[in-house]
């Protein structure tokens, strides 16, 4: 399946992300990488399933994400 990574171009077609940006609880950090406040990056979308109308369902991976209580999340630096 094909993995989608949210940009600052796309995240409008992605409306609970869009609204996390807009409530503060996500950002983009210096490279363009969308990430949680703790710095953890927001998971590319993986396709999980289709619904019942052929409208794709898509999750968010964890293969980078770290606990915001972790030593790396207090010594993330969003240079």
């Amino acid at each position: 399946m094909d993995k989608i990574r949210i940009t600052k171009e796309t995240i409008k077609n992605w409306p609970k992300f869009y609204a996390l940006l807009n409530d503060g609880k996500v950002k983009f950090d210096s490279t363009g990488r969308l990430r949680y406040l703790h710095g953890a990056p927001v998971g590319d979308l993986i396709q999980s399933t289709i619904n019942k109308k052929e409208q794709q369902i898509f999750h968010e991976s964890a293969e980078e994400w770290f606990d915001p209580e972790s030593q790396k999340a207090k010594e993330f630096n969003w240079k």
